[in-house]
């Protein structure tokens, strides 16, 4: 690649670690996606800035004839990992949501039946008066 376009690169890849870093100090992304989002801009960061000379030598490792493909592959690979964190974290959300639902369930039924228990107490008051 030539020079022009690393920069061009690296300067894209610096806007986005800016805004990640952004969004952190806004508290716009929670604890556990700061540290992966912050890793992942920092991983672009750094693949921008050296990897390129490396990229050669990948292809080749994987047998790839034509190197932008090799980053093809890497990113691939990294998207397919971001997918699973997420989709885990997905789960265990929609696990959570299910047992507080049920929670709910039981604490609203647990209400309705001491309402339905003062309201005969007071009933049977008034009908002794």
């Amino acid at each position: 690649m030539t020079e022009h376009g690393q920069t061009l690169v690296f300067l894209i890849t610096l806007v986005i670690f800016a805004a990640v870093m952004g969004l952190v100090l806004r508290r716009r992304i929670t604890e556990r996606f700061a540290m992966l989002w912050m890793g992942i801009s920092l991983l672009l960061l750094l693949g921008s800035s050296l990897g390129f000379r490396y990229l050669f030598k990948i292809a080749q490792v994987f047998g790839i004839p034509y190197p932008p493909s090799a980053l093809f592959l890497l990113v691939i690979f990294g998207l397919t990992l971001l997918i699973i964190e997420l989709y885990a974290w997905v789960s265990k959300l929609n696990e959570r949501s299910r047992v507080l639902a049920q929670q709910v369930a039981l604490l609203r039924d647990s209400l309705d039946r001491e309402i339905a228990n003062r309201d005969a107490l007071s009933g049977a008051r008034d009908s002794r008066a």
